[in-house]
């Protein structure tokens, strides 16, 4: 990797940005120019908007130095929002680490039936579980926006149960959000009126496959799904007829071609439930919603 931002000492903001997204382009990442921005947004602590105010000034020898050990990160192929430390879900924004999955847009569409489910909910106090919870991004979003929402929020690991600890204090979330090292609802005896989940759902056989960001960097332990990837899915459709109130809403997150499965699944389960598959904004399937019918 050639490092002319140390070897030229006028160089400007925009000539660090183009030096960079070169470099990035080469290391094969997705969008080289926008990761170079905001790189050195970080770096020198302005905005995009400010950088392109500043495009032909001297970059600072120090910011500079910072600047192209971020870009060697990136360039090694390592997700940029672990080199941010952060990363936007929905309308908040996380701290994220190689503890925790990065949260995806595609769990949005979980958030947004949870949403549309809680807003004909606000008179009285509703339970809820996020299963697998990471960074708590699902936990966090919906009872950041709904006060009567009470949310016990589970994971195995307990560095990812950490992380999620700094994020539920940052948005004073302690009375509301209870986190709990847990395999799935095993350390629990509670009922819920809500049960989300973004487990593992990756065949074993795809994490191969995967870009390096994802295979290399993320935790093994939310992607691998087992053989058909519906392994640790299959395991909770059978703990939640024994956690679920009456009229209560599942919501899990699947991957394409996984509807089918899991829908029986989770109809078998649960035999007075209203079960459908739910494509994301791609025409993906990606949630399997169930609704008991009292």
């Amino acid at each position: 990797m050639t490092n002319p931002l140390m070897e030229e000492p006028l160089i400007s903001f925009g000539g660090g940005i183009r030096w960079a997204a070169d470099e990035l382009t080469r290391c094969g990442v997705e969008d080289p120019i926008l990761d170079a921005e905001l790189l050195l947004a970080a770096t020198s602590g302005m905005t995009r908007s400010q950088l392109h105010l500043h495009w032909n000034d001297a970059l600072p020898a120090d910011i500079r130095q910072k600047f192209a050990a971020l870009v060697q990160r990136r360039c090694r192929r390592e997700p940029l929002a672990y080199i941010l430390g952060r990363r936007a879900f929905y309308d908040i924004e996380l701290e994220v680490n190689p503890a925790v999955l990065i949260p995806r847009p595609e769990t949005e569409l979980l958030v947004e039936q949870a949403l549309a489910w809680l807003t004909d909910r606000t008179a009285c106090a509703v339970w809820a579980a996020d299963i697998g919870t990471g960074s708590g991004a699902i936990a966090i979003t919906l009872a950041h926006r709904f006060t009567n929402l009470h949310v016990w929020a589970a994971d195995r690991s307990l560095a990812a149960l950490a992380l999620a600890r700094r994020n539920v204090q940052r948005y004073h979330l302690e009375e509301r959000v209870n986190l709990a090292c847990s395999d799935l609802l095993s350390a629990t005896t509670a009922h819920f009126d809500l049960v989300m989940a973004n487990l593992p759902y990756l065949p074993s056989e795809r994490l191969v496959d995967l870009q390096p960001e994802v295979a290399q960097y993320e935790p093994r332990l939310a992607l691998d799904g087992g053989e058909l990837g519906i392994d640790v899915i299959a395991r909770l459709c059978v703990l939640l007829p024994s956690h679920l109130n009456p009229s209560a809403l599942v919501l899990l997150e699947i991957d394409e071609g996984q509807g089918s499965r899991v829908s029986q699944m989770l109809g078998a389960a649960l035999p007075d439930a209203s079960v459908s598959v739910l494509p994301d904004y791609a025409g993906l399937e990606r949630i399997v919603r169930a609704e008991l019918i009292p």
